[in-house]
């Protein structure tokens, strides 16, 4: 672990977190972080208007065991919400339906699952004709209907797991295709730093419980180390030797997010 992520960790359990650390000076997270990064959707355009990828190259692997803590469901939720996107992207309509129907479930375990089962039928629909516009609709309203399911419930702790596991799934895609075609437009794309600011603000804002629970100082880990990737920038784009350890970082972060919670 770098000194400066364990700082920020010792920070966090401490609960006086601040963010960040531009110029080596700490600075007060704002009282609610912004978190209106791009979509995964429209993150998802900008790369295929750019850079023409091959999306079939990006393959939704097999459900992984999910830790039941609520905030690891919510951060797989974001993550699926991302591979819906791709899938819509790749034209690949069994699998936009088969992540949906795995959002369903994981909704379910978050008493979530109302919003997302009435646009299942739709959802269906739309990817068996190719309507891959009206799926990008839907999808973008289905999370929007989790997340104000989130508001409701108070749960607002869970939005910024839900987004930080869309945003690393988006980062993950997009390295992985850059790894297999580099485009400079695409190396431009993915220095996102001030994303990863964004996200860590959120993490200094959680309650206290879920800001020292082990799965947020993995996450808060993995991040910072994205971000410190993210700005080995040439040029504003990322050479190939950053993309490629952005990718591993990336699928780092996923697979310990899948994983059971580690006991004390």
């Amino acid at each position: 672990m770098s000194a400066r992520s364990f700082i920020l960790v010792v920070l966090l359990v401490a609960g006086e977190a601040y963010f960040c650390f531009a110029e080596e000076s700490l600075v007060r997270a704002p009282l609610a972080p912004a978190l209106d990064f791009q979509s995964a959707g429209s993150f998802f355009d900008t790369i295929d208007k750019q850079c023409q990828p091959n999306w079939s190259q990006i393959v939704h692997p097999p459900a992984a065991p999910v830790s039941p803590a609520r905030e690891a469901l919510s951060f797989e939720i974001g993550v699926l919400v991302s591979d819906a996107f791709a899938a819509i992207q790749a034209h690949n309509g069994q699998s936009v339906k088969n992540t949906a129907h795995e959002i369903t479930a994981l909704t379910k375990k978050l008493n979530l699952d109302q919003g997302i089962l009435a646009r299942n039928r739709s959802i269906s629909d739309f990817a068996d004709k190719g309507a891959w516009n009206e799926l990008q609709i839907e999808i973008n309203a289905a999370q929007k209907d989790i997340i104000s399911g989130m508001q409701r419930q108070n749960d607002r702790d869970l939005m910024v797991f839900l987004l930080a596991g869309s945003w690393v799934r988006q980062i993950d895609i997009a390295a992985t295709l850059a790894t297999a075609n580099p485009k400079p437009e695409l190396a431009v794309l993915l220095a996102q730093p001030a994303a990863a600011d964004e996200l860590l603000a959120g993490f200094g804002i959680l309650s206290e419980p879920a800001r020292k629970g082990k799965l947020t100082l993995m996450l808060v880990q993995g991040i910072l180390a994205a971000k410190d990737i993210m700005l080995k920038t040439s040029g504003g784009a990322l050479p190939d030797s950053a993309i490629k350890e952005l990718a591993s970082t990336m699928a780092q972060i996923l697979n310990q997010m899948s994983a059971p919670v580690p006991r004390p």
